[in-house]
C-alpha cells in the first residue's frame, strides 16, 4: 500500500504506536465523509497514512478529497490507547494481529472441562442448553480463562438489541394474527404442494432475507412465521424451525450478509458480482440438501 513518510516514525522500537488497517463497515457512520474530515484525522495519537479502495491505492497526497466508500482500507498510525478506543466503536473494523494475542495455554484444560461440561449437561438433559451456557460462562471468568474485562468488551450491545427488538416484533405478529395471515398469504404460491417443498419453499426465503438482514434477526423475524405455516399444513414445526435456521446462515451472495464476507472484500478485490457468482450456487445448494436432508432427521409428519 503507498503511503507518504513525512513526519511519520516507521520504527519497529517504537513501543507506543502501531500501524493498524482499518475497514470501513456497512453501519459506519462515516460514509460519505472526507477522511481528514474525520475525527481520526484531528486526533493527535492517530494519523493517516494511506487508503486503498479495491486496486486503487491513495497516498497522503491524494486523499485531500476522497470520500470514504464500504470496503475502504485505511492504513493509519496510532496509538495502543487510541487504538482500544476504535475497537468500541463501529466506525471502524480493525484487521487484528495475531501476534497481540496474548495465549494463557495453562488455562487449556480448564477451558476444555468446562466446555464438555456445558455441553454434556446440555445433550443429557440435566439442564437446558440457556442455563448451560451461563454456568460455563460464568465457570470461565471465575477460573481466569477469561479476563472479566474481554467478557465484557466482546457483547455486542448493538446485535442484543436488534435481536430484543425481533422478538418483541416476533411476539407482535404471533398474538395479533399476522404471522398465520402472511403464512396462508405464502402458502397460496404452493397450492396443492408437498410439505417438502414448502419446507424448500422456507428456506428460499430466509436465505434470500439473510443477505440484507442480520442473521439473527432474520431467524427471529422468521421463526413464528415458519412456526404458523407448518401448523397451517399440519405437520410438525420442527424442520421448518431448523429450516429457518439453516436458510439464515446461508448468507453467501452479499458482502453484506456477514461480518467475515466484509472483511475480505476489500483485501481480495472482489467486487459485488463475485459474490453473486459463486454465492448463488452455494445458496441454491443449501436450500436443495436442506429441503432433503432435514425430513430425514426431523420427520414432517
Amino acid at each position: 500500500m503507498a503511503h507518504s513518510e513525512d513526519g511519520i516514525n516507521f520504527s519497529t522500537n517504537d513501543d507506543h504506536a502501531l500501524i493498524v488497517e482499518l475497514i470501513i463497515p456497512p453501519q459506519s457512520s462515516l460514509l460519505g465523509e472526507r477522511l481528514l474530515d474525520t475525527h481520526i484525522q484531528g486526533d493527535p495519537d492517530s494519523h493517516i497514512i494511506a487508503i486503498k479502495r479495491r486496486r486503487l491505492h491513495y497516498s497522503a497526497q491524494k486523499i485531500q478529497t476522497v470520500r470514504l466508500h464500504v470496503g475502504d482500507i485505511i492504513l493509519a498510525k496510532c496509538s495502543k490507547n487510541k487504538l482500544n478506543d476504535i475497537r468500541k466503536e463501529s466506525d471502524f473494523v480493525i484487521i487484528e494481529d495475531i501476534h497481540h494475542e496474548i495465549v494463557h495455554k495453562k488455562k487449556a484444560r480448564w477451558a476444555a472441562l468446562i466446555f464438555l461440561g456445558v455441553v454434556a449437561s446440555a445433550a443429557s438433559g440435566i439442564a437446558d442448553i440457556m442455563t448451560s451456557a451461563l454456568t460455563g460462562g460464568f465457570l470461565m471468568i471465575l477460573t481466569r480463562c477469561v479476563q472479566l474485562r474481554d467478557a465484557y468488551r466482546t457483547i455486542q450491545w448493538d446485535i442484543l438489541i436488534l435481536i430484543a427488538g425481533t422478538i418483541a416484533l416476533g411476539a407482535a405478529m404471533e398474538k395479533t394474527g399476522a404471522s398465520k395471515l402472511y403464512a396462508e398469504g405464502f402458502l397460496t404460491f404452493f397450492r396443492g404442494s408437498s410439505p417438502q417443498l414448502v419446507l424448500a419453499g422456507i428456506i428460499l426465503l430466509t436465505s434470500i432475507s439473510t443477505q440484507i438482514l442480520s442473521n439473527n434477526s432474520t431467524a427471529v423475524l422468521l421463526l413464528p412465521f415458519a412456526i404458523s405455516t407448518a401448523l397451517t399444513l399440519g405437520v410438525n414445526p420442527r424442520p421448518f424451525i431448523i429450516g429457518v435456521c439453516l436458510g439464515a446462515s446461508a448468507c453467501f451472495a452479499s458482502p453484506i450478509g456477514y461480518q467475515t464476507n466484509l472483511l475480505v472484500y476489500g483485501p481480495g478485490s472482489y467486487k459485488f458480482s463475485d459474490y453473486l457468482i459463486l454465492g448463488i450456487p452455494l445458496n441454491l445448494m443449501i436450500i436443495l440438501l436442506g429441503s432433503v436432508v432435514i425430513p430425514i432427521f426431523w420427520p414432517l409428519m
